[in-house]
């Protein structure tokens, strides 16, 4: 046990913590200017005493400072203001809140100040320079990144919209033309948004985490895998009263009102390859290796008898009267994805557009379509059977679901990472916040693959890790630290609860918790207590490292190596209270 974790005695002997540790003001810091007070880091005594007058009611500044002191209290010298407040120098508020460099005190902060949390009467020489010495860093990285995400989150709004705003499905239903020429009553469910925001297939193009997307995944193999199958046995549908065709399976065609064009039975092409045999794969609408002029079939490339291996048909012969049913009929369906697994069927263009799919009026056959890459969007993958973009688990740090959380975003940025900041500065800190995010979308991608999630959730858990670390780093110097961890424990014992509930991402919370815990005691600022003491917590900086190395390498194998399908670990991100909790928010899309 670390004695900076938990000793209540120091390891060195106590001196008093008086005033005359304050009150060393000399004639330098009286005529400081106005540029100095600014952009200059004054030492604790001129920070907190520098120009202030003596109050009428006596008193004395040092009630403001975070220490207490154990003797009796002594007068200080009343400095007379020879101009106007500090306060008041900068007209802007905003100005003096980005400029502000008051001083952040170890293991005291915003937090600390929210739980009235002070340091002891007594604190060693050797601690107290430590204190002393503690610089306060500009918070650069808070402002950019709070900037960033603003004006992305009102880019996306105004390009995408807003989804229909609830905590339910939302049902649209109307007349569409589908592939018989007739208009039928079509539904499509949508999640609806109570972030205020887009929807999440939208999300999903923008580069939300999505497991999909960035691995080859067992379940939308299957499903492509099932659908080229049923694809080998479909022929072409022509109706009988010349009104166009559609690919089709033979169940589908009507016996009376079609004709079902299938191979080898009705003008089969010939194999070149062996030009005594019929082709058996086949006919497709609109596309025979007889008439397509580019790329053609012949001698090296022959198109092979599957017809889920056909290329797509750029150049076709020049002719309306060929004397094949299934290339002189009009064309009424063609590829359409759909949902977010990339299902493709083949239907009308006023059908896909109101399932809100992604229409390929160049293709003939789903197997000639990606329809991964088209509902990833981002980067096409280098191969289009292999979605490969890894970037998501950082992209997505950058983006929201809505107005209502960014605006949680902001608020937390602009009070606990611009305190921690100020505390670690912005190289520190901003290692903790991108690995802490970057590691709980990596374990969401493991567990929750099909749910699109977007927001710095993990990093933001990897923050309240960090105070945990300040807490036990400076466990020694404050006054009733049990009770400090009690409070802090709770807040986010609370937090972690609201996990609990639909569309919010606890397994991120959890391991950008982990992580951030871990990262905070390599990179966090610390304060020693002795000899022994120094060289425990520089053990603790190389033990963290390779635990985090360790835990990071493991998530990634598990991604991508060995997939491992714990389906009881959803319940530690949305407990089941009733039968459709949980269920109603998958995101893979119903369809009707």
């Amino acid at each position: 046990m670390y004695p900076s974790f938990m000793d209540e005695d120091v390891v060195d002997g106590m001196d008093t913590f008086d005033s005359s540790f304050f009150s060393k003001v000399d004639a330098h810091d009286e005529l400081c200017s106005m540029p100095d007070d600014v952009f200059e880091s004054p030492p604790l005594s001129a920070t907190y005493f520098r120009g202030l007058p003596q109050p009428e009611d006596g008193k004395s500044p040092e009630a403001e400072q975070p220490f207490q002191r154990a003797g009796p209290s002594r007068g200080l010298p009343v400095v007379a203001a020879a101009g106007p407040k500090r306060g008041k120098r900068i007209a802007s508020r905003v100005k003096h809140f980005a400029f502000d460099r008051k001083k952040r005190y170890y293991g005291l902060g915003v937090v600390g100040k929210w739980l009235n949390r002070t340091y002891r009467r007594s604190i060693s020489s050797m601690v107290r320079s430590q204190l002393e010495l503690t610089d306060s860093h500009r918070p650069y990285f808070t402002y950019w990144i709070t900037f960033v995400h603003i004006i992305i989150t009102l880019l996306i709004i105004c390009t995408y919209g807003i989804a229909p705003i609830g905590f339910a499905q939302h049902l649209t239903t109307a007349l569409v033309l589908r592939n018989k020429g007739v208009y039928e009553s079509v539904k499509y469910m949508q999640q609806e948004n109570f972030w205020i925001g887009p929807s999440s297939i939208d999300l999903i193009h923008l580069g939300a985490k999505y497991s999909p997307c960035m691995r080859k995944d067992q379940q939308i193999e299957k499903l492509i895998q099932k659908e080229r199958d049923q694809e080998r046995e479909s022929g072409c549908c022509v109706q009988n009263d010349n009104s166009g065709c559609v690919q089709t399976l033979q169940v589908d065609c009507s016996e009376t009102l079609a004709t079902f064009v299938k191979w080898p039975d009705n003008s089969p092409a010939f194999d070149l390859n062996n030009s005594s045999r019929k082709r058996i794969s086949g006919a497709v609408c609109a596309q025979d290796p007889r008439t397509c002029e580019e790329p053609a079939s012949n001698l090296p490339h022959i198109w092979p008898d599957d017809i889920t291996k056909w290329p797509i048909c750029t150049d076709q012969a020049k002719s309306n009267h060929t004397g094949l049913l299934h290339i002189d009929c009009d064309i009424k369906g063609r590829p359409c994805c759909l949902g977010t697994k990339g299902s493709c069927q083949i239907t009308t263009r006023e059908y896909c557009e109101f399932m809100h799919g992604y229409f390929h009026e160049e293709a003939t056959l789903c197997s000639q379509v990606h329809c991964m890459d088209e509902v990833c969007g981002l980067l096409p993958f280098r191969n289009p059977e292999s979605p490969d973009q890894i970037y998501r688990l950082w992209l997505s740090l950058f983006l929201h679901a809505g107005v209502i959380h960014c605006l949680v975003s902001v608020i937390f940025q602009m009070t606990v990472l611009r305190d921690l900041e100020k505390l670690a500065g912005w190289h520190r800190i901003s290692i903790i916040y991108i690995l802490s995010g970057i590691t709980g979308n990596l374990a969401s991608a493991i567990f929750l693959p099909y749910r699109a999630e977007v927001g710095p959730a993990g990093s933001q858990f990897g923050l309240l890790a960090c105070l945990f670390v300040e807490l036990f780093q400076s466990w020694q110097v404050l006054e009733k630290p049990m009770k400090a961890f009690l409070n802090l424990s709770g807040i986010v014992l609370f937090l972690f609860l609201c996990g609990l509930l639909p569309w919010i991402d606890n397994i991120a919370h959890i391991f950008g918790f982990l992580s951030g815990l871990l990262l905070s005691f390599a990179f966090l600022p610390y304060i020693t207590f002795g000899t022994m003491d120094k060289y425990r917590k520089r053990v603790m900086i190389i033990v963290s490292m390779l635990v985090f190395v360790g835990l990071f390498a493991s998530l990634v194998i598990w991604l991508y190596v060995y997939p491992i399908n714990w389906h009881w670990i959803e319940h530690l991100t949305c407990l089941p209270f009733t039968d459709r909790f949980c269920e109603k928010y998958d995101l893979n899309q119903v369809l009707h």
